[in-house]
Protein backbone atom coordinates (compact mmCIF):
# COMPACT_ATOMS: atom_id res chain seq x y z
CA UNK A 1 0.00 0.00 0.00
CA UNK A 2 1.13 3.53 -0.76
CA UNK A 3 -0.20 6.33 1.42
CA UNK A 4 0.21 10.01 0.61
CA UNK A 5 0.74 12.82 3.09
CA UNK A 6 1.56 16.51 3.22
CA UNK A 7 3.64 18.83 5.33
CA UNK A 8 2.52 21.14 8.13
CA UNK A 9 -0.06 23.45 6.55
CA UNK A 10 -3.49 22.64 5.21
CA UNK A 11 -4.69 24.97 2.45
CA UNK A 12 -8.30 24.12 3.29
CA UNK A 13 -8.32 25.71 6.73
CA UNK A 14 -6.79 28.62 8.62
CA UNK A 15 -6.68 26.46 11.74
CA UNK A 16 -3.14 25.17 11.43
CA UNK A 17 -0.96 24.11 14.40
CA UNK A 18 1.83 26.58 13.65
CA UNK A 19 0.63 29.68 15.46
CA UNK A 20 3.43 31.65 17.04
CA UNK A 21 4.48 34.83 18.75
CA UNK A 22 7.66 36.87 18.42
CA UNK A 23 10.48 37.83 20.76
CA UNK A 24 9.52 41.45 20.16
CA UNK A 25 5.98 40.83 21.38
CA UNK A 26 7.22 38.88 24.39
CA UNK A 27 9.74 41.60 25.30
CA UNK A 28 6.85 44.00 25.92
CA UNK A 29 5.41 41.69 28.57
CA UNK A 30 6.35 40.87 32.14
CA UNK A 31 7.72 37.34 32.75
CA UNK A 32 4.34 36.06 34.06
CA UNK A 33 2.55 37.55 31.06
CA UNK A 34 5.13 36.04 28.72
CA UNK A 35 4.22 32.60 30.05
CA UNK A 36 0.53 33.36 29.65
CA UNK A 37 1.16 34.31 26.04
CA UNK A 38 3.16 31.15 25.34
CA UNK A 39 0.48 29.00 26.99
CA UNK A 40 -2.24 30.64 24.91
CA UNK A 41 -0.37 30.04 21.66
CA UNK A 42 0.30 26.41 22.54
CA UNK A 43 -3.31 25.80 23.53
CA UNK A 44 -4.37 27.21 20.17
CA UNK A 45 -1.94 24.88 18.42
CA UNK A 46 -3.38 21.86 20.23
CA UNK A 47 -6.91 22.89 19.26
CA UNK A 48 -5.86 23.44 15.65
CA UNK A 49 -3.92 20.18 15.49
CA UNK A 50 -6.89 18.11 16.58
CA UNK A 51 -9.12 20.03 14.17
CA UNK A 52 -6.66 19.44 11.32
CA UNK A 53 -6.21 15.76 12.09
CA UNK A 54 -9.98 15.30 12.02
CA UNK A 55 -10.04 16.98 8.61
CA UNK A 56 -7.25 14.65 7.44
CA UNK A 57 -9.10 11.54 8.60
CA UNK A 58 -12.28 12.70 6.90
CA UNK A 59 -10.31 12.98 3.65
CA UNK A 60 -8.43 9.71 4.03
CA UNK A 61 -5.04 11.32 4.76
CA UNK A 62 -3.06 9.40 7.36
CA UNK A 63 0.43 10.85 6.96
CA UNK A 64 1.17 14.32 8.30
CA UNK A 65 4.26 16.37 9.17
CA UNK A 66 3.94 18.37 12.38
CA UNK A 67 5.23 21.97 12.19
CA UNK A 68 8.42 22.48 14.18
CA UNK A 69 6.97 25.58 15.86
CA UNK A 70 4.16 23.58 17.46
CA UNK A 71 5.53 24.41 20.92
CA UNK A 72 6.39 28.13 20.76
CA UNK A 73 10.05 28.87 21.55
CA UNK A 74 10.46 25.34 22.89
CA UNK A 75 14.27 25.48 22.64
CA UNK A 76 14.76 29.20 23.25
CA UNK A 77 15.99 30.70 26.52
CA UNK A 78 12.81 32.80 26.77
CA UNK A 79 10.95 29.58 27.60
CA UNK A 80 13.64 27.77 29.58
CA UNK A 81 11.67 27.95 32.85
CA UNK A 82 8.39 26.88 31.25
CA UNK A 83 7.58 23.21 31.82
CA UNK A 84 5.27 22.89 28.83
CA UNK A 85 5.53 19.10 28.80
CA UNK A 86 4.05 18.84 32.29
CA UNK A 87 1.47 21.62 31.89
CA UNK A 88 0.03 20.12 28.71
CA UNK A 89 0.16 16.44 29.69
CA UNK A 90 -3.62 16.09 29.28
CA UNK A 91 -3.52 17.68 25.82
CA UNK A 92 -0.64 15.48 24.66
CA UNK A 93 -2.52 12.41 25.87
CA UNK A 94 -5.74 13.47 24.16
CA UNK A 95 -4.23 14.19 20.76
CA UNK A 96 -1.98 11.13 21.00
CA UNK A 97 -5.00 8.94 21.67
CA UNK A 98 -6.74 10.33 18.57
CA UNK A 99 -3.62 9.76 16.44
CA UNK A 100 -3.21 6.16 17.58
CA UNK A 101 -6.93 5.37 17.33
CA UNK A 102 -7.07 6.54 13.71
CA UNK A 103 -3.76 5.06 12.55
CA UNK A 104 -2.21 8.41 11.69
CA UNK A 105 1.53 8.61 11.12
CA UNK A 106 3.06 11.82 12.44
CA UNK A 107 6.55 12.86 11.39
CA UNK A 108 8.72 15.95 11.79
CA UNK A 109 11.54 17.65 9.93
CA UNK A 110 13.69 19.72 12.35
CA UNK A 111 14.94 23.04 10.98
CA UNK A 112 17.74 23.72 8.52
CA UNK A 113 19.87 25.14 11.34
CA UNK A 114 19.96 21.77 13.09
CA UNK A 115 23.12 20.24 11.63
CA UNK A 116 24.46 17.07 13.21
CA UNK A 117 27.75 17.01 11.30
CA UNK A 118 28.70 20.58 12.20
CA UNK A 119 32.28 21.19 13.40
CA UNK A 120 30.90 23.83 15.78
CA UNK A 121 30.28 22.69 19.35
CA UNK A 122 27.71 25.45 19.84
CA UNK A 123 25.73 24.48 16.75
CA UNK A 124 25.90 20.81 17.73
CA UNK A 125 24.53 21.64 21.18
CA UNK A 126 21.58 23.55 19.72
CA UNK A 127 21.00 20.78 17.17
CA UNK A 128 20.73 18.10 19.84
CA UNK A 129 18.43 20.37 21.84
CA UNK A 130 16.17 20.79 18.81
CA UNK A 131 16.12 17.05 18.08
CA UNK A 132 15.36 16.34 21.73
CA UNK A 133 12.40 18.73 21.66
CA UNK A 134 10.88 17.06 18.59
CA UNK A 135 11.42 13.57 20.01
CA UNK A 136 9.87 14.59 23.33
CA UNK A 137 6.70 15.79 21.60
CA UNK A 138 6.20 12.40 19.94
CA UNK A 139 7.03 10.55 23.14
CA UNK A 140 4.48 12.63 25.07
CA UNK A 141 1.88 11.72 22.45
CA UNK A 142 2.72 8.05 22.96
CA UNK A 143 3.64 7.51 19.31
CA UNK A 144 5.67 4.57 18.07
CA UNK A 145 8.96 4.70 16.16
CA UNK A 146 7.22 5.24 12.83
CA UNK A 147 6.97 8.86 13.98
CA UNK A 148 10.41 9.80 12.77
CA UNK A 149 12.51 12.95 12.73
CA UNK A 150 13.98 13.59 9.29
CA UNK A 151 17.34 15.29 8.95
CA UNK A 152 19.96 15.83 6.25
CA UNK A 153 23.61 14.91 6.64
CA UNK A 154 24.55 18.61 6.72
CA UNK A 155 27.46 20.49 5.22
CA UNK A 156 30.39 19.21 3.20
CA UNK A 157 32.86 21.57 4.91
CA UNK A 158 35.38 21.07 2.10
CA UNK A 159 35.85 17.39 2.96
CA UNK A 160 32.94 15.08 2.31
CA UNK A 161 34.37 11.93 3.90
CA UNK A 162 35.32 13.76 7.09
CA UNK A 163 31.86 15.34 7.21
CA UNK A 164 30.17 11.97 6.83
CA UNK A 165 32.42 10.55 9.53
CA UNK A 166 31.55 13.41 11.88
CA UNK A 167 27.84 12.76 11.34
CA UNK A 168 28.35 9.11 12.22
CA UNK A 169 30.39 9.97 15.30
CA UNK A 170 27.84 12.48 16.58
CA UNK A 171 24.89 10.22 15.79
CA UNK A 172 26.30 7.38 17.85
CA UNK A 173 26.60 9.72 20.85
CA UNK A 174 22.96 10.86 20.72
CA UNK A 175 20.62 9.98 23.58
CA UNK A 176 18.33 7.06 22.77
CA UNK A 177 15.20 9.26 22.78
CA UNK A 178 16.60 10.93 19.63
CA UNK A 179 18.48 8.04 18.07
CA UNK A 180 15.39 5.80 17.94
CA UNK A 181 13.55 8.38 15.79
CA UNK A 182 16.21 10.11 13.69
CA UNK A 183 16.33 9.17 10.00
CA UNK A 184 18.48 10.62 7.22
CA UNK A 185 17.43 12.06 3.87
CA UNK A 186 19.51 12.55 0.73
CA UNK A 187 19.74 16.18 -0.39
CA UNK A 188 19.89 18.03 -3.69
CA UNK A 189 23.29 19.71 -3.45
CA UNK A 190 25.74 17.78 -1.27
CA UNK A 191 25.10 14.15 -0.38
CA UNK A 192 23.73 11.68 -2.91
CA UNK A 193 21.32 8.83 -2.40
CA UNK A 194 24.17 6.32 -2.48
CA UNK A 195 26.29 8.25 0.05
CA UNK A 196 23.39 8.60 2.47
CA UNK A 197 22.42 4.96 2.05
CA UNK A 198 25.97 3.81 2.84
CA UNK A 199 25.92 6.05 5.93
CA UNK A 200 22.54 4.75 7.11
CA UNK A 201 23.67 1.15 6.72
CA UNK A 202 26.75 1.86 8.85
CA UNK A 203 24.85 3.58 11.66
CA UNK A 204 21.84 1.27 11.32
CA UNK A 205 19.18 3.91 10.92
CA UNK A 206 16.52 4.31 8.18
CA UNK A 207 17.07 6.32 5.03
CA UNK A 208 14.42 8.63 3.59
CA UNK A 209 14.71 8.60 -0.18
CA UNK A 210 13.79 11.98 -1.64
CA UNK A 211 13.11 11.19 -5.28
CA UNK A 212 13.30 14.80 -6.41
CA UNK A 213 16.61 15.34 -4.65
CA UNK A 214 17.93 12.20 -6.32
CA UNK A 215 17.05 13.67 -9.71
CA UNK A 216 18.90 16.86 -8.78
CA UNK A 217 22.01 15.12 -7.45
CA UNK A 218 23.13 11.68 -8.54
CA UNK A 219 25.92 9.75 -10.19
CA UNK A 220 23.67 7.85 -12.57
CA UNK A 221 22.64 5.20 -10.04
CA UNK A 222 19.77 2.92 -11.01
CA UNK A 223 17.02 3.20 -8.37
CA UNK A 224 15.83 -0.31 -9.13
CA UNK A 225 19.17 -1.59 -7.89
CA UNK A 226 19.19 0.47 -4.69
CA UNK A 227 15.53 0.38 -3.60
CA UNK A 228 15.73 -2.99 -1.81
CA UNK A 229 18.68 -1.75 0.23
CA UNK A 230 16.92 1.50 1.11
CA UNK A 231 13.77 -0.33 2.17
CA UNK A 232 15.80 -2.79 4.24
CA UNK A 233 17.14 0.07 6.39
CA UNK A 234 13.60 0.51 7.76
CA UNK A 235 13.43 -2.95 9.27
CA UNK A 236 9.91 -3.47 10.66
CA UNK A 237 8.98 0.19 10.34
CA UNK A 238 6.93 1.61 7.47
CA UNK A 239 9.15 3.07 4.78
CA UNK A 240 8.92 6.84 4.26
CA UNK A 241 9.88 8.70 1.10
CA UNK A 242 9.56 12.25 -0.21
CA UNK A 243 8.28 13.30 -3.62
CA UNK A 244 7.96 16.63 -5.38
CA UNK A 245 7.74 17.94 -8.91
CA UNK A 246 10.34 20.52 -10.01
CA UNK A 247 8.96 24.04 -10.42
CA UNK A 248 10.51 24.42 -13.87
CA UNK A 249 13.63 23.50 -15.84
CA UNK A 250 15.14 26.83 -14.82
CA UNK A 251 14.20 26.42 -11.15
CA UNK A 252 14.59 22.67 -11.06
CA UNK A 253 15.46 22.34 -7.38
CA UNK A 254 12.40 24.33 -6.28
CA UNK A 255 9.09 22.60 -5.56
CA UNK A 256 6.14 23.13 -7.88
CA UNK A 257 2.72 24.14 -6.55
CA UNK A 258 1.28 20.72 -7.37
CA UNK A 259 2.45 17.20 -8.17
CA UNK A 260 2.47 16.51 -11.88
CA UNK A 261 0.43 13.37 -12.44
CA UNK A 262 2.71 12.01 -15.16
CA UNK A 263 5.74 12.69 -12.99
CA UNK A 264 4.36 10.74 -10.04
CA UNK A 265 3.12 7.88 -12.20
CA UNK A 266 6.54 7.45 -13.79
CA UNK A 267 7.87 6.28 -10.39
CA UNK A 268 4.85 4.30 -9.23
CA UNK A 269 5.81 1.00 -10.92
CA UNK A 270 9.03 1.00 -8.86
CA UNK A 271 7.19 1.45 -5.57
CA UNK A 272 3.75 -0.15 -5.76
CA UNK A 273 4.89 -3.56 -4.51
CA UNK A 274 6.09 -2.03 -1.24
CA UNK A 275 4.40 -0.63 1.85
CA UNK A 276 5.44 3.03 1.63
CA UNK A 277 4.33 6.40 3.00
CA UNK A 278 5.12 9.22 0.57
CA UNK A 279 5.29 12.80 1.80
CA UNK A 280 4.33 15.17 -1.00
CA UNK A 281 6.38 18.36 -0.79
CA UNK A 282 4.58 21.04 -2.79
CA UNK A 283 3.16 24.51 -2.30
CA UNK A 284 -0.50 23.47 -2.43
CA UNK A 285 -0.11 20.87 0.33
CA UNK A 286 -3.33 18.91 0.95
CA UNK A 287 -5.07 20.41 -2.09
CA UNK A 288 -2.26 19.06 -4.29
CA UNK A 289 -2.57 15.64 -2.63
CA UNK A 290 -6.33 15.47 -3.24
CA UNK A 291 -5.86 16.67 -6.81
CA UNK A 292 -3.29 13.93 -7.50
CA UNK A 293 -5.58 11.32 -5.99
CA UNK A 294 -8.48 12.45 -8.17
CA UNK A 295 -6.26 12.25 -11.24
CA UNK A 296 -5.14 8.74 -10.33
CA UNK A 297 -8.70 7.57 -9.84
CA UNK A 298 -9.90 9.38 -12.95
CA UNK A 299 -7.30 7.61 -15.04
CA UNK A 300 -8.32 4.22 -13.69
CA UNK A 301 -4.98 3.58 -12.04
CA UNK A 302 -6.35 2.18 -8.79
CA UNK A 303 -9.19 1.96 -6.37
CA UNK A 304 -9.16 4.63 -3.68
CA UNK A 305 -8.69 2.07 -0.90
CA UNK A 306 -5.25 1.18 -2.26
CA UNK A 307 -3.72 4.65 -2.50
CA UNK A 308 -4.65 7.03 0.30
Amino acid sequence: MIRLGYACISMATTNNPNKKTTLGQLAKLSPPDQLKKLRKVMQTNFFNLLDLLQYNVEHGIFLYRLPSEFVPFATHSVAEHWNWAKEFTWDFNKVGEYIRKNGIRMTAHPGHYSILNTPSGKVLESTIKDFYYHATVFDLMGLDENSVLVTHVGGVYEDKETSLGRFEENFLKLPEIIKKRLVVENDDTSFTMQEVLNLCERIQTPMVLDLHHHRCLNNGEDLVEYLPRIIKTWGNRIVKMHFSTPKSEKEYRSHADDILYEDFMSYLPLLEDYNIDIMLECKNKDEALLKLRREMLGNGQTHESLYL
